[in-house]
């Protein structure tokens, strides 16, 4: 029984010294990944900061942001850090599309226009265009979210806004803001419901939460209708 007994012992030995660097490897990996998940947990906990300071709330089913224009497409505008407007989605644009994988952008220096076509969004095999909530100049574009689509998804409000633009008059000061805007982006939350709801057939909310994604429950051609009625909006 002895050579068998040594080779139990030989074979526990090798078992242990394997699960010892098999823990060190494991060690290893931690240690040289902690810094990134510190440095990707750090840039969201100072975004989700950032939102909380901002005064992002819950509306109904959406999250809103209070202090900026709201315009019909589901833009909003808000004064650039310099001069001008910075523009972007509202929370109940970005859900109507699946995870972007492509957001053009216009150059510096176009003309745009209120109303007509300024950036396009394609997700899933489907593309629409976003329009411009005024007519000027554009003069920066947010080279972040093209390179990282995502960010129109996780943080609509702040880091995922598209352009800044000067604008050639005042018309935006029209737009609804503050008490009035909170209460038309709350009607539009609920006639997003009722949208769906008669695109489908049947009730979209459950418990009172409209299921999301939007996208997913809705055929090719009402998802268009869907985003013809609440993005192209005059």
């Amino acid at each position: 029984m002895t050579p068998l007994t040594d080779a139990l012992g030989t074979l526990g030995v090798f078992v242990v010294g394997l699960g010892l660097r098999l823990l060190a490897f494991v060690a290893i990996i931690a240690l040289l990944s902690l810094p990134i998940l510190l440095l990707l947990g750090g840039l969201e906990g100072l975004a989700s900061l950032r939102r909380r300071l901002l005064g992002v709330t819950r509306v109904g089913l959406m999250f809103w942001r209070p202090g900026l224009y709201y315009a019909p497409g589901h833009t909003w505008l808000a004064p650039a850090r310099h001069r001008g407007l910075t523009v972007g989605l509202d929370d109940l644009a970005q859900r109507l599309f699946p995870a972007p994988v492509r957001v053009s952008l216009p150059r510096p220096g176009t003309m745009v226009r209120r109303g007509e076509p300024v950036s396009t969004i394609r997700a899933d095999g489907q593309e629409t265009w976003i329009p411009s909530p005024v007519t000027g100049t554009v003069t920066a574009v947010n080279r972040a979210i093209a390179r990282d689509p995502s960010l129109l998804h996780r943080d609509p409000y702040v880091r995922g806004w598209l352009f800044q633009v000067t604008p050639s008059d005042a018309a935006h000061e029209d737009l609804p803001r503050g008490e009035a805007a909170r209460r038309w982006f709350m009607s539009e939350t609920v006639r997003l419901e009722r949208a769906v709801e008669h695109e489908l057939g049947f009730a979209a909310a459950d418990g009172g939460e409209l299921l999301f994604p939007v996208h997913a429950l809705l055929e090719k051609g009402q998802w268009r209708r869907l985003t013809d009625s609440f993005l192209h909006a005059a």
